[in-house]
């Protein structure tokens, strides 16, 4: 199993905006892409020890492959509106996936 953790940081005082918009994405995701193959998902943000202006957008997946294949789904212009309504509150250069290998 693999847990794919989407990090991001936004401006302070955003947390609000950038949620309502990651939910709606994130239910996009699952009904229409290959996020469905995601055996369980969860949006994500600091509290204690981590910035409330720390986001994180975690999928547990069986393979890479399947993590992959949901990557490359996110390319079909449904997905477009939800990427640019993001943008402008992504703090340049945050944005990074760090997959990590569930151990059983």
């Amino acid at each position: 199993m693999f847990v794919c953790q989407w990090h991001l940081d936004i401006p302070y005082g955003k947390q609000g905006e950038v949620v309502r918009i990651m939910k709606a994405w994130h239910r996009e995701k699952l009904a229409s892409s290959e996020f469905r193959r995601a055996h369980s998902s969860r949006l994500l943000v600091g509290h204690i020890g981590s910035s409330p202006s720390h986001v994180v957008d975690e999928y547990e997946f069986e393979s890479v492959e399947d993590f992959e294949a949901a990557l490359a789904s996110m390319a079909a212009p449904r997905f477009r509106q939800h990427s640019e309504a993001l943008a402008p509150y992504v703090v340049p250069g945050s944005q990074q996936w760090r997959v990590l290998r569930a151990i059983p």
